[in-house]
């Protein structure tokens, strides 16, 4: 596809890499980048930024593999002093001249890349902290000071610090960027007092898709937005590999055919590919940490966590084979099993829920927890339940102990995370991979669950009222037309009612049908309940789904209904 598109246009077409090309194969696993950075070779890429990825296997893994490379190495932001072969292969910017224009293009990596990967050797971040843009600041107003007006920043800092970058510097044109997985159907134009745009694109992930942004600009050297044309191809197995690149792959392959003929399970149904961008746990997450803490059942854990980050793809319907397992699970993380106080617990779920959805949140096993991410960081937990010996969901005990199991890139602070007061840590010598074939092993057969573990809430969505001595539910602030459902339980918890996570234990729909009205209100009777349900209390919440397809559907608070209220 590559191919076709430069051959349509080669003068005017450039090839352009955002990072992570490193890991997701068992080919990485073996070659440690080779097979990768002659791809890229043989594709015909011009330019690309380093990806924190690459730096998987360390520094000096990086610089022997990135000599192998044929196209610009761009990155304005990372201090390679105590790297020299790494620093001589990189340039922080590149210009390329296209009928007679200079361009110039400028790299460069999340500001959180000490954090995010924990191999980075002598590798620093210029400017680390609230001046992180700084460096490419710097770099702008070198090429400007050249004469250079046309300028685009190729990142691996993810979409929300493009967005940042785009409002910091209108002198950049357009920003093509990576790390945060996010599928761009419609570029982001971000227009500044001036006049001028900048435009940010991104294609997602995993080569699931190839981005091409036709650039035009003005006699000015300014981007025009409404003569500019991008737009996503989805890469499908119904476009054809070409056959060299197709060899050189086959022939690379061949050591590694026994994993792909080893079946180690079933799966009844695909487990959705699309993990990273759920809100609430997802049905690969919990399939992964139901196998940690089953690995540790010997030392007693309770509770399980894996990054999101650390699972690269999907599993699909029928066979699982150990080549699929070390696509998901490629890195050589460890198991950790430790003891840690409730107060850690709880401060990982902060993080965990203190920033977009991506890599570092948390999927977890043996905790029922709901959380508000309009809240201020730091205060997003709702609740936070454990079960007990007798199995009773009760809230995490700040000052008890709770026993988990966890890979050793979380544990040892991988993207912030923080397990200080750890005791009796025992790190396993396997890989987290192996972890999972033993459950495998033992259950050989998995199937999808409906989200149970984690919900999303929002405050103030639905709160009681007593009228004339009958009790209702008014629903506000949600989009006009939603459709309203309301669900009661016998306590707070969280279960699922069909695939849509609420805060209750053993939920029913009490109601549904109803209609948000022009103004996102609606007032509903809360009769005697319809469910049986027993007791001094009974709880109730409600869920709106909007009926555009693209506004996530709302879940309220848990509220307590008691006897005497009714």
């Amino acid at each position: 596809m590559l191919r076709l598109l430069r051959a349509k246009d080669p003068k005017h077409t450039l090839t352009i890499d955002a990072g992570d090309i490193f890991q997701g194969t068992p080919l990485f696993t073996k070659y440690h980048g080779e097979v990768e950075v002659n791809m890229l070779n043989k594709m015909g890429y011009d330019i690309y930024t380093i990806g924190n990825h690459e730096f998987d296997d360390g520094p000096k893994n990086l610089a022997t593999q990135l000599k192998l490379a044929k196209f610009d190495i761009i990155n304005a932001n990372m201090d390679l002093t105590d790297e020299p072969e790494l620093s001589a292969l990189v340039k922080p910017s590149v210009v390329r001249e296209i009928d007679g224009q200079k361009v110039g293009f400028i790299g460069g990596i999340t500001s959180e890349l000490n954090s995010v990967a924990l191999n980075t050797g002598g590798v620093k971040i210029k400017s680390a902290g609230p001046n992180w843009v700084q460096p490419f600041v710097d770099e702008v107003n070198r090429l400007k000071a050249s004469g250079i007006n046309k300028i685009v920043l190729v990142t691996h800092c993810g979409v929300e610090s493009d967005k940042v970058l785009a409002q910091a510097i209108p002198d950049v044109d357009v920003i093509i960027g990576g790390h945060s997985h996010t599928r761009l159907d419609k570029a982001i134009v971000v227009e500044h007092a001036d006049g001028t745009t900048t435009t940010i694109v991104q294609t997602g992930c995993y080569g699931r898709a190839l981005g091409k942004l036709d650039l035009v600009f003005d006699e000015k050297g300014r981007v025009a937005p409404a003569s500019t044309n991008y737009r996503l191809i989805n890469i499908t197995d119904k476009i054809f590999s070409d056959p060299d690149l197709k060899a050189y792959v086959d022939e690379k392959v061949v050591p590694l055919l026994g994993l792909r003929k080893e079946i180690a399970g079933q799966a009844t149904e695909a487990f959705d590919n699309q993990f990273r961008n759920y809100p609430s746990d997802s049905a690969l997450g919990d399939l992964i940490t139901d196998a940690l803490v089953e690995e540790g059942k010997s030392y007693g854990v309770q509770i399980g966590f894996e990054n999101r980050g650390g699972i690269r793809s999907r599993i699909e319907k029928g066979p699982i084979t150990a080549e699929k397992i070390e696509e998901m699970l490629p890195f050589d993380n460890r198991v950790v099993f430790a003891t840690v106080p409730g107060a850690v617990v709880l401060k990982a779920l902060e993080h965990s829920f203190s920033g977009p959805l991506g890599g570092s949140f948390l999927d977890e096993h043996g905790i029922k927890v709901a959380y508000d991410p309009t809240k201020a960081k730091g205060s997003r937990v709702v609740f936070a339940l454990v079960a007990d010996r007798n199995g009773d969901w009760k809230p995490i005990d700040p000052k008890g102990k709770y026993k988990i199991s966890i890979n050793d890139y979380s544990f040892k602070s991988g993207e912030g995370y923080n397990f200080e007061g750890a005791e009796d840590i025992q790190y396993v010598p396997e890989r987290i991979s192996v972890a999972f074939r033993h459950f495998l092993d033992k259950h050989h057969q998995v199937t999808p669950q409906s989200p149970d573990r984690i919900v999303p809430l929002t405050a103030d969505l639905a709160q009681l009222q007593k009228k004339n001595g009958e009790l209702y539910l008014q629903v506000k602030g949600v989009p006009a037309g939603s459709k309203l459902t309301v669900v009661e339980g016998t306590s707070s918890g969280v279960e699922s009612i069909g695939k849509i996570p609420v805060p209750l234990t053993n939920p029913k729909i009490f109601e549904s049908g109803f209609k948000a009205g022009s103004d996102g209100t609606f007032t509903i009777k809360l009769g005697k309940t319809k469910t049986g349900l027993k007791g001094d209390a009974r709880w109730v919440c409600v869920y709106a789904k909007p009926t555009v397809a693209a506004k996530k559907t709302l879940i309220s608070y848990p509220i307590e209904i008691r006897k005497s209220s009714e």
